[in-house]
């Protein structure tokens, strides 16, 4: 599929199909996590381990970003792709355009938020005055560029939508040379310690957006801008539907400001440090998952609006199978070779190795389970089940996880921090299916892991 090419959504059938056209998106996902990692590596091995846990005490604003991108993207996605199934395409239009225009406003009522409450945030989130300098002076930074980190997330869900999904990983592709490039030349060359890493994130962030906006402002694209709808109903289903991905970012930021407590009261910095590689290697090991998640969901939603049972059972088929096939490989990756990721991480600090790739080798059999959850949360956003989506999302990233990371250490010791993630995501896991199987008639997307 070439980048001039516009893939019409009714044209994917069968297993190659849907696995080439979801193949950009994953590999967006991958490129984008590999590139989050970059930064945890150029901060941990060119200035310090300190600066490393400074920025990740950073990550709860990243992820409130990320949260409101993702609700928009994968809600509005949902609602457009299936107006485009009922044959509304001048409606899907008009709605498209308002989701983005009501989406840049949010993003800068929340980086004036958070630059007028900086010093508050900065101690909320868990930094002592040695870590406080790194983790204000790179928040300060990604609450500048929230605009273009939040229209990032939406303007390539949209190009999917669109039947672009190719150009959406070229963006992709290009943003993170970028960020590569500007991190070395910021931190190695010009000395601007975690400042310059969050501008060459900031500045990353720029090029999909400028790329998206001249794409969707041309006449020969199916969706592209036109006058926005003004619709307030347009908002809150897109935020109904993907309300879901939206609770599973901010529960990863909660669940990760109560890891970084939790790992600072029992370990110190070498704790937090400890904790932030290996969420950044789960990062990378579900973003797979999640791409392959976020390329299909407008297929299924476009088929849901078309009432196409047979195509939706046969992705529903396809995609777990994937999944499942996934989840076991990275499973095993993890407990053969998971000392090797942490060692790209801990600059010769033999006892932050031993702390996280002990904790990576318990926290790998959440593996098994964590992706069909991602998966099935996605599948209900995508049928415009906001409900369902949400509540397997609140299990998993809230009201589980917190609870076991506060209450499991004072059981089984720092044991419990590592166990707490498994534990929930095998929770999770029974609830997801017995989801599944309740909804499969109403839905039609038939069932492959639970009978009658």
């Amino acid at each position: 599929m070439s980048d001039g090419e516009e893939v019409r959504l009714n044209r994917i059938k069968g297993t190659k199909a849907v696995l080439r056209f979801a193949l950009p998106s994953i590999l967006m996902m991958v490129f984008t996590s590999s590139y989050t990692m970059v930064d945890g590596l150029m901060i941990s091995n060119l200035i310090s381990t300190d600066a490393f846990a400074g920025v990740n005490l950073a990550m709860p604003l990243f992820s409130v970003m990320t949260a409101i991108g993702f609700m928009f993207a994968s809600g509005g996605s949902a609602l457009v792709s299936r107006k485009m199934g009922e044959s509304k395409l001048k409606e899907a239009r008009s709605d498209f355009t308002f989701i983005l225009l009501f989406g840049m406003v949010l993003a800068l009522v929340i980086a004036v938020v958070s630059l007028i409450f900086m010093d508050p945030l900065v101690r909320l989130i868990g930094a002592d005055d040695n870590l406080a300098p790194y983790t204000k002076e790179y928040t300060s930074i990604l609450a500048l560029c929230a605009p273009f980190f939040i229209m990032q997330f939406i303007t390539n869900q949209f190009l999917v939508v669109a039947g672009k999904p190719s150009l959406s990983l070229v963006m992709a592709i290009i943003a993170g040379i970028v960020n590569i490039v500007l991190d070395y030349v910021l931190i190695a060359m010009m000395d601007m310690d975690v400042g310059g890493a969050a501008i060459a994130s900031g500045l990353s962030a720029v090029v999909p957006c400028a790329v998206a906006f001249f794409y969707f402002i041309s006449k020969n694209c199916e969706l592209r801008f036109c006058r926005p709808s003004m619709n307030v109903h347009t908002i809150t289903e897109s935020c109904y539907n993907g309300m879901s991905e939206m609770v599973s970012e901010l529960s990863a930021s909660i669940s990760s400001l109560a890891f970084n407590l939790v790992m600072m009261h029992y370990l110190g910095a070498n704790g937090v440090s400890a904790i932030t590689i290996v969420m950044y290697i789960q990062f990378l090991s579900i973003a797979v998952i999640i791409g392959y998640a976020m390329g299909v969901a407008p297929v299924m939603g476009y088929n849901y609006g078309k009432q196409d049972r047979k195509s939706m059972s046969s992705l529903y088929k396809t995609s777990m199978l994937f999944v499942l096939a996934f989840s076991v490989t990275v499973f095993i990756c993890m407990e053969l070779f998971g000392e090797y990721f942490v060692r790209l991480f801990d600059t010769g600090d033999m006892d932050l190795r031993r702390i996280a790739s002990y904790g990576l080798s318990i926290h790998a059999f959440s593996y098994l389970m964590m992706g069909v959850n991602l998966y099935v949360s996605s599948l209900f956003t995508s049928l415009s089940d906001g409900t369902r989506s949400a509540i397997i999302s609140l299990m998993r990233g809230l009201l589980i996880l917190v609870p076991m990371i506060v209450f499991l250490p004072m059981i089984l010791g720092i044991d419990g921090v590592w166990l707490a993630v498994p534990i929930t995501e095998l929770i999770t896991i029974c609830f997801s299916l017995y989801m599944l199987r309740k909804a499969s008639v109403l839905y039609g997307y038939g069932r492959l892991i639970v009978s009658d």
